[in-house]
């Protein structure tokens, strides 16, 4: 047999860029699916007349509901004798179906926990009034249970805890006012008219400025700070709640603004602590140390993992991999020595800079984006393995933020501006309440007790037995 001649080196050339442009051809084919997939998802999600509430991807494997296997249960603790306020014998003699007489007969015992019939308490006050000799000033007695001074046709008031109850209920756990009168006058028999509520809550926040102020100036002395914000409207304007939140202190106002000017209004010129931030632009000409959050750059390299050429995937898994190390070595502090922990807190800061300098060639504009993202702040991602206080991620401000999102699904944000500083006020002063193991009942009726309170540290509250 002769043997085959010789390719031409053209002939070589050709076979392989046709091997090149056919495997070019498959990719931007399985591009073209996944794109064609993504503008029918948005089709769909337009015609939907609720946003959906899930994943956009399952986990295939979910977590079995229920306490897990060797977990103690969670019961209701047994009453004791003291606390038993009634006994109710149920007897039970024979079979309810055949009536025969029951054998080996026992006897068990179950307890229930209920309310009693709720009843408003009216109290009246025989306010003593007069005018003084010497100024001719009119003059009326206050009693500390007292809401207001009005008299005469309104003098028919309402009490600190129904007011104070209204107010929690709508700013810290979003209940609309109009919903909050059909619950008094269902399970109190107490009819309200949602604008009476209003009012009050405005005399509240007026009297809570002063503590308002103590949670400013605590905020701004804490050593880690966390921030963020979300969508809001005043009325028909655009504006954006924020929330700044420390350890133990959380402030929320609303402003029309998202620019660098409402964080340098809230944490002043002497803050030196480490402020906590996502990627808004907003933050970066603040001159304070900053830690940024590690979780919003772990979501963008999965959503980029799975739009980015297979070429371009290896580069940001290793990033991703790289942020989950430098995670589990802060929560593995303590199982090293000061000068082991240092070494491998170098090493991930080493490895950090290679994976900038290695950026391939070829990159597309959106990891090219993420690159010059990680740059512009390189010595932010890493802040919490240098300060134990500092957490990697600021999920804390995003855990704030819930509430305020729930109340502006359900009842809307705010009408006038006024409405807008009561909520920053009330809510911040509830949340921090709840925060510290305290009452903001028993904060409000310190309000309530005078015309003009002063300022109350929330240390000195009492705390709920």
């Amino acid at each position: 047999m002769g043997s085959s001649p010789p390719l031409c080196p053209g002939c070589v050339e050709r076979d392989q860029e046709i091997v090149r442009l056919k495997a070019r051809i498959t990719d931007l084919g399985s591009e073209v699916l996944r794109l064609r997939q993504e503008i029918e998802d948005l089709r769909r999600d337009n015609n939907r007349q609720a946003a959906r509430f899930r994943r956009r991807k399952l986990k295939k494997r979910r977590k079995k509901p229920g306490r897990k296997n060797g977990h103690a249960a969670d019961v209701r603790p047994t009453p004791t004798p003291d606390q038993v306020d009634r006994i109710v014998d149920v007897p039970c003699a024979e079979c309810p179906d055949c009536h025969a007489p029951l054998l080996d007969p026992g006897l068990v015992v179950q307890f229930q926990t209920d309310l009693p019939p709720i009843v408003p308490l009216v109290t009246q006050f025989n306010i003593e009034t007069g005018y003084c000799s010497c100024c001719r000033r009119f003059c009326q007695g206050r009693h500390p249970e007292q809401t207001s001074d009005a008299i005469g046709a309104a003098g028919n008031t309402l009490g600190p805890v129904i007011l104070t109850m209204a107010a929690e209920l709508k700013h810290r756990l979003g209940v609309p006012y109009r919903r909050i009168c059909d619950f008094f006058a269902t399970y109190y028999d107490l009819h309200v008219c949602p604008a009476t509520f209003v009012r009050a809550e405005q005399r509240l926040a007026d009297r809570a400025r002063p503590t308002y102020q103590l949670l400013l100036d605590a905020l701004r002395q804490a050593h880690v700070v966390h921030a963020d914000e979300t969508g809001w409207r005043i009325g028909r304007v655009n504006a954006w709640l924020w929330v700044f939140s420390s350890k133990d202190t959380t402030i929320y106002v609303i402003r029309t603004s998202r620019g660098s000017d409402v964080p340098l209004e809230m944490l002043g010129d002497d803050f030196d602590g480490y402020l906590v931030v996502d990627g808004l632009k907003s933050y970066d000409v603040l001159t304070v140390a900053k830690g940024r959050c590690n979780a919003h750059l772990l979501r963008r390299c999965k959503e980029l993992t799975d739009s980015v050429p297979p070429k371009e995937q290896a580069y940001v898994q290793r990033l991703s991999k790289l942020l989950q190390r430098a995670i589990a070595l802060a929560q593995r502090r303590e199982q090293y020595t000061a000068d082991a922990y240092a070494r491998r807190v170098q090493h991930l800061e080493d490895r950090l800079d290679d994976w900038l300098d290695r950026l391939p060639r070829s990159a597309g504009a959106d990891l090219d984006r993420l690159a010059n993202h990680v740059a512009a702040h390189r010595g932010e991602w890493f802040t919490f393995l240098h300060d134990p206080e500092v957490p990697p991620t600021n999920n804390h401000a995003e855990h704030m933020l819930r509430p305020a999102v729930i109340t502006r699904k359900i009842g809307g944000c705010n009408k006038t501006l006024l409405g807008a500083v009561v909520h920053g006020i009330l809510s911040s002063l509830m949340v921090t309440c709840k925060r510290q193991g305290k009452r903001f009942l028993d904060l409000a009726k310190h309000l309530w007790s005078s015309s003009d309170p002063p300022a109350l540290p929330l240390a000195a509250l009492p705390s709920p037995s």
